[in-house]
C-alpha cells in the first residue's frame, strides 16, 4: 500500500472523532485523496494482518517523533512527479494553493453586515467587488443592502466584469480581512425553519395553502388544548422572512405601527429579499433614517435580533387578527390582497 491508502487503514480504525482532529493536521489535498481511498478500501479490505502491520508502522513514526501524515506528502510528490515529470513539484503546489483557498473567506461567515460594509468602505472598489465575489452570497447582499445605490451599482458593475483574481492573492485578502473583523462578533445564521418540527411545518403549510377564513377558527379551537402547538404554527405560517412577499401598500400600513429603531434592529439579520420589501416602501428620508439607525446600533447578539423579529411579527399578527391587513403566504399567488 501507498501512504494515502495506509492512512485511510488508519482512519477506518481509529473512527470518526479520532479522524477529524487528525484532518485538521493535512491539507485539504490530502483530506480528499484519502477519503477517495477510503472508498476504495470498502471493495477490497485489507486483512486483519495488513492492518496490524499498519498501525505498528505509524506507531513507530510516532515514537520516533516524525509525523504520521508525511507519507502521505511524500506520496503525493511521487505521483506527481510519475505524471508530469519535471513540472510535478509545479503542478502539485498550484493543486495545493487552489485547494487552500477553495472557501478563503469563510472567516468572515457571520461579521454585521453595517460592520464589514465600514470597513470595505476604506478600500478601493474593485477590492470591495473581490470580496463580495468571494464571500457568501447572504453575506454579500447584506453588506450591499448597507451601501448608497450610486456605490453599490458601481461595485455590482466591478464584480460582474471582474477577471477571476489568483488564487494566492484571494489567499492574502481573506487573511487581511479576516485579521480586521477579529474583534467583531459573529452572528450564527438564521436558518428559515428555525427549530419548528418538520410536522408543524406540513401542518403550516396546508393551512397557507388554503388560506380560508376558518383558519383562525380551527387555530383557536387547537389552542384551548394546546396554546404553545398553535403560536408554532402561526409563527411557521408567516414569518419575517415571509415580509418579502408583501406588496408595497401593505406594507406601508404595517409600517405605520413599528417603531423605526425596533425595525432597524431586526433588520440586522434578515434576507436581502424582506429588506428590499421593506426599503421599496417607505420614502428614501425613512430608508437613510433605518440605514443609519443600523450602523448606530453596532454589533448585537443574535438573540437580540431574534426578539426584535418576533416583535415586529406580533405587531403584524395584531392588524392581521383586528382586520387592517390580511395575508395569504401560501395561497395562489402568494401575495398580500386587500
Amino acid at each position: 500500500m501507498n501512504g494515502i491508502e495506509k492512512a485511510a487503514v488508519l482512519f477506518r480504525v481509529i473512527g470518526a472523532e479520532a479522524a477529524e482532529k487528525l484532518c485538521g493536521t493535512m491539507r485539504p489535498e490530502e483530506v480528499s485523496m484519502v477519503a477517495a481511498a477510503m472508498i476504495r478500501l470498502e471493495k477490497q479490505p485489507p486483512s486483519q494482518d495488513e492492518i496490524k502491520v499498519i498501525l505498528e508502522e505509524f506507531q513507530s513514526m510516532m515514537e520516533s517523533g516524525g509525523g504520521i501524515f508525511a507519507n502521505v506528502g511524500e506520496t503525493l510528490e511521487q505521483m506527481f512527479a510519475a505524471k508530469f515529470g519535471n513540472e510535478g513539484a509545479k503542478r502539485l503546489e498550484e493543486v495545493r494553493v487552489n485547494a487552500q483557498v477553495e472557501s478563503p473567506f469563510k472567516g468572515l461567515s457571520g461579521v454585521p453586515f453595517s460592520d464589514l460594509e465600514r470597513i470595505l468602505r476604506e478600500e478601493h472598489p474593485q477590492v470591495q467587488a473581490a470580496v463580495l465575489a468571494n464571500i457568501d452570497s447572504d453575506l454579500a447582499a447584506g453588506v450591499l443592502g448597507c451601501m448608497t445605490e450610486e456605490r453599490r451599482a458601481d461595485v455590482v458593475e466591478r464584480i460582474a466584469t471582474m477577471k477571476p483574481p489568483p488564487p494566492r492573492l484571494l489567499r492574502d485578502m481573506a487573511d487581511l480581512f479576516i485579521e480586521k473583523t477579529s474583534n467583531l462578533p459573529r452572528f450564527e445564521k438564521i436558518e428559515e425553519s428555525g427549530s419548528v418540527a418538520p410536522s408543524v411545518r406540513i401542518a403550516a403549510d396546508i393551512l397557507n395553502a388554503g388560506a380560508g377564513e376558518g383558519n383562525e377558527t380551527m387555530l383557536d379551537s387547537i389552542g384551548e388544548k394546546s396554546p404553545d402547538l398553535v403560536e408554532q404554527i402561526r409563527e411557521t405560517m408567516f414569518t419575517f422572512e415571509d415580509l418579502a412577499a408583501i406588496d408595497k401598500i401593505t406594507m406601508q400600513k404595517i409600517l405605520g405601527g413599528v417603531d423605526t429603531k425596533l425595525l432597524s434592529l431586526s433588520l440586522k439579520a434578515c434576507s436581502e429579499q424582506a429588506t428590499e420589501s421593506i426599503f421599496a416602501a417607505v420614502s428614501q428620508r425613512t430608508r437613510d433614517m433605518i440605514v443609519e439607525e443600523r450602523e448606530l446600533i453596532g454589533a448585537v447578539p443574535l438573540t437580540e435580533v431574534q426578539e426584535a423579529q418576533k416583535e415586529v411579527m406580533q405587531i403584524i399578527r395584531g392588524m392581521i387578527d383586528n382586520g387592517s391587513v390580511s395575508v395569504s403566504v401560501g395561497g395562489s399567488d402568494g401575495q398580500m390582497v386587500e
